[in-house]
């Protein structure tokens, strides 16, 4: 199934996620479809979610306020379930971006998943795995923040001085290991010409790491089939990419 020009409802768990991501999180479901629905939920006489008040009259985000009746009872969570199986009831929008690190979400990762429809969740690295594996796609926010901030101060610092060796970083360690990973699904997956369809590579590369993120290898932007073109050992790409017949195919460049 390849994830595209999706209808999203975003629900956010104002809790659980800071306002800081929202614009991370907006970027990267652009790539999936159209957000149709933008609410945020919580207990805005609390002071801990004064910092959403921006975000919310920059993005046109809808408000949900829930207020806390018992002590120790999480009314955000509930409402914010009750809301998604209204939106699911209406049959309006075919995925869901569920924003939290909350691994109360799980059950109802899995419920959407069990009527086909997609399930994006968004949150932080902390995020139990039970709620990350319910999820096609996860967006590790915090991570993503963090390249952000590593390529700015690359960018001040400028390239490495000439004659020095230049040692590996954590993305080029995790670089190499997702290209044999992506190698060994194309020797899995590959047709008679060696070619396999992109969608069908990108599924199961999800399956495997449904955490991926072109961003987090240091690539510039969250396309994967840009960066798989990008990815070269010496001047050699790596990977041969071609459209044939209006379809994305992906094979190793032998």
């Amino acid at each position: 199934m390849e994830i595209k020009d999706k209808t999203i409802a975003l629900l956010i768990d104002s809790d659980n996620v800071s306002e800081k991501y929202f614009s991370i999180i907006l970027d990267e479901l652009s790539q999936y479809g159209k957000v149709t629905y933008r609410r945020l939920y919580g207990d805005f006489t609390n002071s801990k979610a004064n910092g959403w008040k921006q975000a919310l009259l920059e993005y046109s985000i809808e408000q949900i306020q829930q207020v806390a009746f018992t002590t120790g009872k999480n009314a955000t969570d509930s409402k914010m379930i009750i809301d998604a199986m209204d939106i699911l009831y209406k049959g309006k929008v075919d995925c869901f971006c569920l924003a939290t690190s909350d691994s109360d979400f799980t059950n109802l990762a899995m419920r959407f998943r069990n009527d086909n429809l997609v399930v994006i969740g968004a949150g932080e690295k902390k995020t139990p795995s039970s709620f990350r594996k319910a999820c096609d796609i996860f967006i590790p926010v915090d991570e993503l923040m963090n390249t952000e901030g590593e390529g700015a101060q690359k960018k001040a610092k400028g390239t490495a001085r000439t004659g020095q060796r230049r040692t590996k970083s954590p993305a080029d360690i995790k670089r190499e290991a997702l290209i044999e990973t992506a190698k060994q699904l194309i020797l899995e997956g590959a047709e008679a010409d060696g070619r396999m369809h992109f969608s069908a590579f990108m599924n199961d590369l999800r399956r495997k790491e449904n955490d991926f993120n072109p961003k987090l290898y240091g690539f510039p932007n969250s396309r994967p089939i840009l960066f798989f073109k990008s990815l070269k050992k010496g001047d050699k790409p790596i990977f041969l990419l071609e459209r044939k017949n209006n379809v994305d195919l992906i094979g190793i460049n032998q």
